[in-house]
């Protein structure tokens, strides 16, 4: 028996609910007939996929080399047909981007803006995530485009890389927060108060870290971590509480005089912003309709 689309989709939705009920609720068949559909693959490619447990489903060592493989395979196989209805007209489909937090700039917004005013047929769907993660997203063919800072070894993984802009990241509190009335606040200064951050795993903690290790101080203690930043402006306004976050997120706030910056010369980094995506396998319709975008505002090539 040959191996087909079927087979990948529904090892692919197993393997990502790790559970044959679950996995065939969302493929909407029943639960047997997946358990021979994935019996045929396992036949088909001479080796277990899955481990049953009592409560579930998880991967073998042949599962995980799977995976990845077939999850890109699907990739294509979509691109393929977005492509084929684009040649017939039909300019329609899914475009998934994921960023970092603070990349959606004003001139990714442009290109937004004007992706979906000449295609409104076209969905966008915006993640955040950090680099890594991202990255693997994009070999796996779970989003189209990435845009993150600069990642080691993007050649390695065939990945092209263009660069887009750049953001600074400072610090942030609200106007009448203690430290404004200090003409220049030192990193001890910063550290009698709480933080609010975007979460650990982000390269800005990194940097948080970096600088005080740097000059042996106890890193400020994190009062809320989080990705929104309808959660992070609300608690730096509430509070006196201190943040470090890119300059085109809060820019408004700064203008309306609800937030102000420090000026903190070891905690202010700028981050140079690249869009990335796979060199294999052909681009959907929205993909190149968006990178035309980008490249009529100058910032991709």
């Amino acid at each position: 028996m040959s191996l087909n689309n079927r087979h990948l989709s529904a090892f692919v939705t197993v393997a990502q609910a790790r559970s044959l009920g679950r996995a065939a609720e969302q493929l909407h068949i029943t639960q047997p007939a997946l358990s021979r559909i994935i019996r045929n693959l396992e036949e088909t490619v001479g080796a277990q996929l899955f481990e049953r447990h009592p409560l579930g489903m998880s991967l073998t060592p042949h599962g995980q080399a799977l995976l990845p493989r077939a999850e890109l395979l699907l990739a294509d196989w979509g691109a393929a047909l977005e492509e084929l209805r684009s040649i017939s007209g039909a300019t329609t489909g899914t475009l998934r981007i994921g960023c970092v937090a603070g990349a959606v700039d004003p001139l990714i917004r442009h290109a937004m803006s004007q992706m979906l005013d000449a295609h409104p047929n076209i969905q966008l769907r915006v993640t955040d995530a950090i680099e890594d993660r991202l990255i693997d997203d994009l070999l796996a063919g779970r989003i189209d485009l990435a845009v993150a800072g600069a990642v080691s070894g993007a050649s390695q993984f065939d990945l092209e890389q263009v660069y887009v802009t750049s953001d600074w990241w400072q610090v942030y509190v609200r106007r009448d927060h203690p430290l404004q009335d200090m003409a220049r606040p030192a990193l001890s200064d910063l550290a009698r108060y709480r933080w609010v951050m975007v979460p650990e795993d982000s390269i800005a903690h990194f940097k948080l870290r970096e600088a005080y290790h740097a000059t042996s101080m106890t890193v400020p203690d994190i009062a809320v971590e989080t990705r929104s930043l309808t959660v992070a402006v609300n608690a730096l306004l509430a509070s006196p509480l201190v943040t470090l976050m890119p300059e085109s997120l809060l820019r408004h706030e700064v203008e309306l005089g609800l937030i102000s910056q420090l000026t903190i010369p070891a905690l202010a980094w700028k981050r140079e912003l690249y869009i990335y995506r796979r060199r294999r396998g052909s681009l959907t319709f929205a993909t190149r309709a968006f990178l035309d975008f980008l490249r009529g505002t100058g910032i991709a090539g």
